[in-house]
Order: C-alpha cells, then sequence, then structure tokens
C-alpha cells in the first residue's frame, strides 16, 4: 500500500509543479524520468560536490536543475549565482529543509544551524552574535592563546593527529562556550564526542532511507529495518546530555558568582526577567550547544587540513618559518598583536580554507516560495545547495586553484592583496545563514597555525630503517556533508630549545 501511495502522489506533486512554472524553464539538468525523476542521477559515492561541479561543466551552466522522488534541488556553482540568490533575495532563499534523521528524530531541528527561518532562529542568532561580536574581537584571546598552548603541549605525544585534534577542540570549545576549563572539561568529552560524531553520520546524504522516504518515520522500532529508530532514540539521548550537563553547570556558577565569560555565561547575564525566563535559557541552551558543535568540527577539519598541506608542501613551511624569524624572538610564541607582521601566516590559513573546504556544499538552504532567475523557474520548497568547493576552485579568481599555494593572496610586496578574494566569504555560509562566530572560528585558526609552526617543524613518520614515510593526505571520500582527512601520523620536531621555557614543558 505504502509504494502505491507514492506513485498515486508524486506524479500528482508533478503536475502541480508543472503547472506553477507556466512559460519558464527549469534550469538545465539531466533529463528526468516519469516517477523518479533524477533519483538515478543523484551523486551517491564520495566528493559529490565535485560530480555536481561535473555536471554544471556537461550543461554549461553555473545553475543546474535535478528532482528525486518529488524534492527540487537546485545546485548552484558560481559566486556570482549564489551572491544573485543567497545574499541579494535572501528574504526567500534563507530557510532551511528538513531533516528527518537528524532534525525529527534526533531533535536537532530545533538548534540554528537547521531550524527554519523563523523568530526563534532569529532569537539564537541573536544571543551568538551578542556574545561574539565582531567589533569586540578581543574578547576570548586569552581562552584562545591558553588553548592553543594546550594543543602545542600535546602533539609530540600524538600517535593519531585527527583524534588528538578532535579530543583538544572539544575541550578548547567547550571552553569558548560554557567556561569549562581544563581536567574538568574531561567529563564532558565522551558525551561531546559521541554526539558530534552522531551528528556526522545522521548528516551524511543517503545514510538513512527515511530521509529519502519520510513516511518511513512512522513505523514502530521493533519492525524489521527500523533499527534506525533505535540509533535515533540513543543519539537523541546523547543530544540532551550534552544540551543540558555543561549548560546547567554554566548556570549554577554564573549564580555562584564563580563563573568564567563563555558564550553562555554572557548569554544569561542578559536574561529578561520581565519576561519568560524558562524560554529564554531554552533559546540560551539551543544557541549555546550549536555553536559548540559547529565550532568543534569546523576546527578539528581545517587543522587537520594544515597539518597534511605542511607535510606535502614542506617549501610552505619552510617560508613560514623564515617569516616567523623576522617577526618573533627566540622563545617567543606569536600573539594576536603580530598578525599585521605575519602575512604569509596569513595567506596560508586562507589557502588551508580554500584548498578544501570543510562543507563543500554549505548546509542545504531552502527556497520559501516561487523565483524566476536568468529565466528559469525555480519552485517553492526547492533544496538549494551552493557548492563551495567549485567557488573556491574557480581558476578566475584562484588560478592552478589544484596547487596549494598561500602565495596567490600576496602581492609583489609580501603583502595581503585586497584584491584576491577571501575564501571565508563562502567558506563559512552565505546571507543570512553566515556562520555568526566564523571571526572566531578565523582567529583561533590563524593562532594555532601560526602558534604551530613557530614551535615545530611538521615532518612526516618514519619507518623501521629511519627512512621518513611518503605522507598520502588522505581524506574521507564516502559520503558525507563534512569534508575532513582520515588519520594520520607525523612527527613534531621542536624548533628551539627556548620553546621549552615558553610552554614551560620539555619537547624532547
Amino acid at each position: 500500500m505504502l509504494y502505491i501511495a507514492i506513485a498515486l502522489f508524486l506524479p500528482l506533486l508533478f503536475y502541480v509543479v508543472r503547472a506553477r512554472r507556466k512559460t519558464f524553464p527549469f534550469p538545465p539538468g539531466p533529463k528526468k524520468l516519469p516517477i523518479v525523476g533524477n533519483l538515478f542521477h543523484m551523486p551517491k559515492k564520495g566528493f559529490v560536490w565535485l560530480e555536481y561541479a561535473e555536471m554544471c561543466r556537461r550543461y554549461d551552466s553555473d545553475i543546474i536543475h535535478l528532482s528525486a522522488l518529488g524534492n527540487s534541488i537546485v545546485v548552484l556553482n558560481s559566486a556570482r549565482a549564489v551572491n544573485d540568490l543567497l545574499e541579494k533575495r535572501s528574504s526567500m532563499y534563507s530557510s532551511r529543509p528538513s531533516t528527518t534523521m537528524l532534525g525529527e528524530l534526533m531533535g536537532w531541528e530545533s538548534g540554528f544551524a537547521l531550524r527554519p527561518n523563523d523568530d526563534i532562529w532569529k532569537a539564537q542568532r541573536k544571543i551568538v552574535t551578542q556574545a561574539m561580536p565582531p567589533t569586540d574581537p578581543k574578547r576570548f584571546h586569552s581562552k584562545q592563546l591558553s588553548g592553543t598552548h594546550d594543543l602545542l603541549r600535546a602533539l609530540p605525544q600524538s600517535d593519531d593527529v585527527m583524534k588528538s585534534l578532535q579530543t583538544w577542540a572539544a575541550k578548547f570549545i567547550m571552553d569558548i562556550t560554557y567556561g569549562i576549563q581544563g581536567d574538568e572539561a574531561k567529563l564532558y568529552l565522551c558525551t561531546a564526542i559521541e554526539t558530534l560524531n552522531s551528528i556526522a553520520v545522521a548528516a551524511t546524504p543517503g545514510a538513512f532511507y527515511v530521509d529519502q522516504i519520510t513516511i518511513l518515520k512512522y513505523i514502530p522500532e521493533w519492525f524489521p529495518g527500523a533499527s534506525f529508530k533505535q540509533k535515533a532514540r540513543e543519539w537523541n539521548k546523547l543530544r540532551v546530555k550534552l544540551i543540558d550537563d555543561p549548560y546547567l553547570v554554566t548556570k549554577a556558577r554564573l549564580a555562584a558568582g564563580t563563573a568564567t565569560p563563555s558564550l553562555t555565561s554572557l548569554a544569561l547575564e542578559e536574561i529578561d526577567h520581565t519576561q519568560d525566563v524558562a524560554h529564554q535559557e531554552e533559546i540560551i541552551k539551543l544557541a549555546s550547544v550549536t555553536a559548540y558543535g559547529g565550532g568543534s568540527d569546523t576546527t578539528v577539519a581545517y587543522l587537520g587540513g594544515f597539518i597534511i598541506a605542511m607535510l606535502m608542501n614542506p617549501e610552505v613551511q619552510t617560508k613560514a618559518h623564515r617569516e616567523l624569524e623576522k617577526v618573533l624572538g627566540p622563545g617567543d610564541l606569536p600573539s594576536f598583536s603580530d598578525e599585521p607582521t605575519l602575512s604569509y601566516i596569513t595567506a596560508i590559513v586562507r589557502e588551508v580554507i580554500r584548498y578544501n573546504p570543510v562543507v563543500p556544499l554549505a548546509i542545504p538552504h531552502l527556497l520559501t516560495q516561487d523565483n524566476i532567475y536568468k529565466g528559469y523557474f525555480l519552485p517553492k520548497g526547492s533544496i538549494i545547495m551552493p557548492n563551495v568547493w567549485s567557488i573556491l576552485h574557480n581558476e578566475e579568481d584562484y588560478p592552478k586553484p589544484e596547487l596549494f599555494n598561500p602565495s596567490r593572496f600576496l602581492d609583489a610586496e609580501w603583502k595581503l592583496n585586497p584584491n584576491v578574494k577571501d575564501p571565508a566569504t563562502a567558506a563559512f555560509g552565505f546571507g543570512r545563514r553566515a556562520c555568526p562566530g566564523k571571526h572566531i572560528a578565523i582567529a583561533s585558526l590563524w593562532i594555532t597555525v601560526a602558534s604551530i609552526l613557530a614551535c615545530y617543524t611538521i615532518e612526516p613518520e618514519l619507518d623501521e630503517n629511519g627512512k621518513p614515510i611518503k605522507p598520502k593526505g588522505e581524506w574521507y571520500s564516502g559520503p558525507t556533508l563534512f569534508n575532513h582527512p582520515l588519520p594520520f601520523k607525523c612527527r613534531f620536531i621542536p624548533r628551539s630549545r627556548d620553546m621549552e621555557a615558553s610552554l614551560g614543558v620539555s619537547l624532547s
């Protein structure tokens, strides 16, 4: 009966959409089959952003259209198309499509990353913007420096760089978000990492059939093939625990006068006690946990990409060391005040962001009303997918984009070239959905990259004969929303004994 209902419903939906589009055609794309549309044309393996980029080349268009089981999908493959729609027409392109597994069944639909463009979303975003205002970049500098120095002490002992980065980031972002520091943060690491891993799995395109056939969400957990319901229930418990536990600690410390500044404590201080306090607290909890999750994933993937880039491009590392030696004294670690004089370090950070964007197809947007663009009809309810990877590998903006080349961002005087687009404008979202904490993420990435390069030379692992093992620099190749390196090993060789005094440890 289920399949009969679907078979009857989809043709009706097709004709309704066809009537609405009037004389305007859809953007170009693969030929649609009856009922299933482009279901069999949808990329099903890894690096789907590359497949979408190839489709755009095949149809000679920076905007293409596909449909699958009644879903209208629009891929934007250029900065111009993204700017025209997601920026200039943001009022109709700023919502989010519903996600059955991650959003409904696991409960993440309430967080501002996935929530539709409504008043609660606006309230959550306002909390993050007020706690982390771009006009006050120094607010979290001390926490960022302390966290970076913790990582410098941990890296030489690492036998799995990505795992070490994940553990460190979970603690570091816990301090930024909740003010929970040091060994105490370890109490929450297991829940945090398990929760972030569950999000990564559930957000993977095609991981669960219920995201394509949403009626499956109604079948009971004991039904054969319904193991996803049990996973969702268990993962929802993790979500609730991560939302509540660190929040309650921060709330209690704020009441006792012992809280350190954090996103959550700053938001709690702004509560209007003449209004519904419980409602305001719920919004703060959701905003905080969303910021925590987004900050952790981004930081880990970009730092992993940076370390791989240094292994694969040792000449870049050498140039960075030379610049650092000109600016810093023996044993000195960089501070944020050094940024204006460390242009090549900034260029490395920009190239890391450009070369392998963490969310290559962004988080999809939702079109909330029918729209016409370039003579094409874009129906209400379309899922809008901006191809960030294509934008950051556009040869006109970034010549020879396949090369990791930080110098592309510098002029002849070794200063940042304002005529070369900063990749952060594409890598951290668009329009009203741009990440409100991106300045914190970029600042954290900058100080960490500068400090690792000041302290260490990054070198490949050695084999049993003491010879360097050629690094592979592999990235996860399965279906995924988040682009991230595979686990790898390398060596962090101290560049100076003077650094031991700066960090208070032996780096031998």
